[in-house]
Parts: C-alpha cells; sequence; structure tokens
C-alpha cells in the first residue's frame, strides 16, 4: 500500500518518522519502538491482561493499580469469592432480623418443630432454613356469611320452618398463633361448621314468633356463647367477637299464609284490647252504681228501722197512758187518727140534734180562707 501503511499498523523494522508517522496500529506500535508515544493514543497492552487485572488477576508481574480503567477498585480487592461471601452474610443477616406489625404475632418454628411465638417489635432468628417464621395477623376481622346467597331453612322449637341468615365475626386470640396455626387444619372451616351447629341448637330451642320478632339480638348472642364453648374445646385459637343475624323470616313458600296468620293474631290483640277498653269504661261505672245502690239501701234500712223503733217506743208509752186510763186514752187515740185520716179531705158537719127542723150547715173547709174582696 501507499506510504507502507495499513490498518492493522506498519510492518516490523520501519523508521517513519520517529515515532510521530503514520505507522500505526490500533493495538499500539509493533517492532520494537520504545520511542515515545502520543499522549491521545491508548497506552500498549493486551486486553487479555486488562481483563484479568478488573478482577484482579494481574498479568505480567507488573504491580495492581487501585483506580482507573485498568483497575477493579475495591471490588477488585475483593474478588468473586469475597463477593459470595459478602451476599452470603447479607442473606444471613436479613433472614436472622425480622419486624412484626402491631397486629401480628410471629410464631418461629426450629427445624420444622414450633420453638416460640413473637409479639409486635423487631426480633432476630437462626437463619434459614434453621428457623423459619409464620406471620399471623391477630387482631384483623375476619367475617363469615350464612344462607345469605342462599336459603338456609332450620326447625324452631314449635316446629315451625325458619329462614335464617348471619354473619360471624371472628379473629384469632392474641398469645394463641400456635393453636391457630397448628391445631385445625382449617380454621375457616372449622368455624363455618361450629356456626350451623350453634345456630341450629339454638334455633331448635326458640319459637318462631319470638325469633323473627323481638329475640333476634339474645339468640344471637346465645350463639356467640356456644360457638366460643366449642372453640375452645378445640383449642382453635380463635375468638368469636360477634354473631349478627341479618334475616330471620318464614320460609318464601309459605309466607303469604303466615302474613295472613300474623294479620289474624293482630286483628286478635288489636279486639282484646278493644274489649279491654270497653271493660275498662263499663266496670268502673257499674261499680259506681253499685255502691250507689248499697249505699240507698243502706240509707233506706236505717231510716226503716229507726222508723219501726220510734214506733214500738211510741206504742209502749202509749201503753203506759192507756194503763193509768184506758178511756181517755181510747179516745185520744180515736181523734189522732180520725185526724190523720180525714187531714187532707174537704169537710162538712150536719148537726141533726137541733129542735127546729133545721139541719145546721157548717161549712169547715171555708173556715180558715179569707173572704174575696168586692169588686
Amino acid at each position: 500500500m501507499s506510504g507502507n501503511k495499513s490498518p492493522w499498523g506498519s510492518g516490523s523494522g520501519g523508521s517513519g518518522n520517529g515515532g510521530s508517522g503514520g505507522n500505526k496500529s490500533p493495538w499500539g506500535q509493533g517492532g520494537n519502538n520504545q520511542g515515545p508515544r502520543p499522549s491521545n493514543n491508548r497506552p500498549t497492552e493486551n486486553p487479555l491482561n486488562d481483563l484479568k487485572k478488573r478482577f484482579g488477576r494481574g498479568g505480567g508481574g507488573g504491580p495492581r493499580r487501585t483506580g482507573g480503567p485498568g483497575g477493579g477498585g475495591a471490588l477488585g480487592r475483593v474478588g468473586p469469592f469475597g463477593l459470595f461471601l459478602l451476599i452470603g452474610a447479607l442473606f444471613l443477616l436479613f433472614s436472622c432480623v425480622y419486624m412484626v406489625d402491631q397486629n401480628e404475632e410471629a410464631v418461629i418454628l426450629r427445624l420444622g418443630k414450633y420453638s416460640r411465638t413473637s409479639s409486635s417489635g423487631l426480633h432476630f432468628k437462626l437463619p434459614d432454613p434453621f428457623e423459619t417464621k409464620e406471620i399471623v395477623k391477630v387482631t384483623d376481622e375476619r367475617s363469615i356469611d350464612i344462607g345469605v346467597s342462599k336459603d338456609n331453612l332450620m326447625l324452631t322449637g314449635d316446629e315451625n320452618i325458619v329462614r335464617i341468615a348471619y354473619s360471624v365475626l371472628w379473629n384469632v386470640k392474641p398469645g394463641q398463633s400456635q393453636a391457630f396455626l397448628f391445631n385445625l387444619e382449617d380454621v375457616p372451616r372449622a368455624v363455618n361448621d361450629v356456626a350451623e351447629s350453634a345456630m341450629r341448637e339454638i334455633v331448635g330451642k326458640t319459637e318462631l314468633e319470638p325469633l323473627i320478632t323481638d329475640e333476634r339480638d339474645s339468640v344471637a348472642s346465645q350463639v356467640q356463647t356456644l360457638m366460643q364453648q366449642m372453640l375452645d374445646e378445640y383449642e382453635a385459637g380463635v375468638n368469636i367477637s360477634q354473631v349478627e343475624i341479618k334475616e330471620s323470616q318464614e320460609p318464601r313458600q309459605v309466607e303469604q299464609a303466615f302474613l295472613e296468620v300474623v294479620a289474624a293474631k293482630q286483628e286478635k290483640e288489636q279486639s282484646i284490647l278493644r274489649a279491654q277498653a270497653r271493660e275498662n269504661e263499663l266496670i268502673p261505672a257499674a261499680n259506681a252504681e253499685a255502691d250507689r245502690l248499697i249505699q240507698e239501701a243502706s240509707g233506706y234500712k236505717e231510716a226503716v228501722i229507726a222508723e219501726s223503733k220510734g214506733d214500738a217506743a211510741r206504742f209502749v208509752s202509749i201503753y203506759e197512758e192507756y194503763k193509768l186510763a184506758p178511756r181517755v186514752t181510747r179516745d185520744r187515740m180515736y181523734l189522732e187518727t180520725m185526724e190523720e185520716v180525714y187531714r187532707d179531705s174537704e169537710k162538712i158537719i150536719l148537726d141533726d140534734t137541733g129542735g127546729s127542723g133545721v139541719v145546721p150547715y157548717l161549712p169547715l173547709d171555708k173556715l180558715g180562707s179569707k173572704p174575696a174582696k168586692a169588686q
């Protein structure tokens, strides 16, 4: 080529221009030319040696550089094995330290066997797989709905059928995370089965009418108590916080007939109330009338007795006088009797004892009246 130039550099022994000419190669100068290199050319190094130096393995016995593009820095000093050890140490550190939130508990298993339970805060454990942890949320409310999406029919204490829909709120008892995890295989399923069993038992002791009217809260409270007792016997580590009956009605097939029965009962109660109101109105009036008649009879009785006693006393006194003067007493009794008899009658006296043949007329009824004035 012209000027002895090549894209791969000049041949051996070329003199060039004393290091400043065109006999250059992209990999550095060839031959034994030890002249100075321009500042804009790369240093003469083997790429393989440069790669080895980056990973801490120098080539050619030269001193290692601590910086720049040819040296590995701190990473180069650590090496791949040291880097692996550093990653392992960090993994162990993060595996040994764990944080538990306020609403959680951590159950620690040592080689698969229960070791301890940790409350909220920062804790330490052996690295995996020697010790593992299970996080349990102990204060979060869990809900189970029963009979909401489909009819849930039960038999009541008075042999009626009722449709029940209810919800159960439960959570894990604080300090009972171990029991929650290991004593039962499926805790939510167990809570569901216990809820159905307890509800059927309580409903079977309750009549239909109070169940669908004013005793729903009482039934829910009894179910909650019974559920808690059963789950405590299973050592489930579960707390039943609330049982809420959302619906308690008659079956849909007999709903209309039941409404008619309810209406008849309401009409019966209204009739009883009206009768009681009428009773409350009539009985006091009758009692008052009876009291009035009794008081009148008592007064008449007292009057008759008093009058009879007075007549008897008067008769006795007259008899005493009669014994002393029989004729005078008879005449007096006769006159008093006649006076009583003729008191209100018109009286005319005719005297036929006169000798003149004229019957004298004495108008006694006019004697007391005043004469009329002349006009």
